[in-house]
């Protein structure tokens, strides 16, 4: 083997676009994803389990267990002897009990070397809901070791709800970015003298903040903010900003149930967060 390029998926430039709009790829948060991998390794009995997402160049470490040598956010590069990146390519997993015995990675350089500490193998794709491959949930045991037919589709379902997570991740993002710019559109729109510093100024506000009056003259001459005992509040005029740039919280709708339809509530609740 040559450490050429690992092949790539035929939807790379799509698949790459979705990995980074999750935006986890420079702002990791292994709090997400370090369960699954705990569970992962738990339940195959491997050395270790680790999910990693794949963006144009490399692969990037989101959470891990059983490596004291990981490196949340540590990168490698996609190359032909980067066993997981071949994990991409099919919806399947790739299992391989014995790295010596499979065809094609026996001749590993570290397998023909004898310097690999590992040998059993298992990668699962982490497919999201477009049907793109963004990451890999993969297994390693420093033995020869095969995953039994029974915990495969348990695996494929830890993968699931990872994948889950990460349409989230984008959909929260996006969200966020789309609110933003609707509160920002709708702020210039009514009062296009005040600057960047009065939208933070008037968001900090909104959101109970402590504001410095000395601070808030645009706004305070604007009609938006005004001192009540010392402390600066929105006005009426402010809280009809808030409602135009959707940012003023609403109440939750309180629903009354009891007997069979809350347990029956409750169990389908507990259900999506298992």
């Amino acid at each position: 083997m040559t450490t050429s390029l690992a092949p790539r998926p035929a939807n790379e430039e799509r698949r790459a676009k979705a990995v980074i709009q999750t935006g986890l790829i420079d702002n990791p948060k292994p709090e997400l994803f370090q369960v699954y991998c705990d569970l992962a390794k738990d339940i195959t009995d491997f050395d270790t389990a680790t999910f990693s997402l794949f963006d144009n160049d490399f692969q990037c470490g989101m959470a891990s267990a059983g490596r004291d040598d990981y490196e949340v956010g540590g990168k490698g590069e996609r190359h032909s002897n980067n066993i997981c990146s071949y994990v991409l390519l099919s919806s399947e997993p790739l299992l391989m009990p014995d790295l010596r015995e499979d065809p094609t990675w026996k001749n590993h350089p570290a397998i023909l070397d004898g310097s690999s500490i590992w040998l059993g193998y298992a990668g699962f794709p982490v497919i999201n809901r477009d049907n793109y491959a963004l990451g890999t949930l993969c297994m390693l045991h420093t033995s020869p070791k095969a995953i039994s037919e029974t915990v495969i589709p348990l695996i494929q379902k830890i993968t699931k709800n990872i994948a889950f997570l990460l349409d989230l991740q984008t959909d929260q993002k996006q969200l966020t970015s789309e609110k933003m710019l609707e509160a920002a559109s709708a702020f210039q729109k009514d009062f296009p003298t005040l600057s960047l510093a009065d939208f933070k100024l008037f968001l900090a506000a909104s959101a109970g903040r402590a504001i410095d009056a000395n601070n808030a003259d645009g706004l305070m001459n604007s009609g938006l903010l005004e001192l009540d005992a010392d402390e600066v509040i929105l006005t009426r005029k402010g809280r009809n900003l808030q409602e135009s740039m959707k940012i003023q919280p609403k109440p939750l709708n309180r629903i009354k149930i009891s007997g069979s339809d809350a347990t029956e509530v409750l169990d389908e609740m507990l259900s999506k967060l298992n």
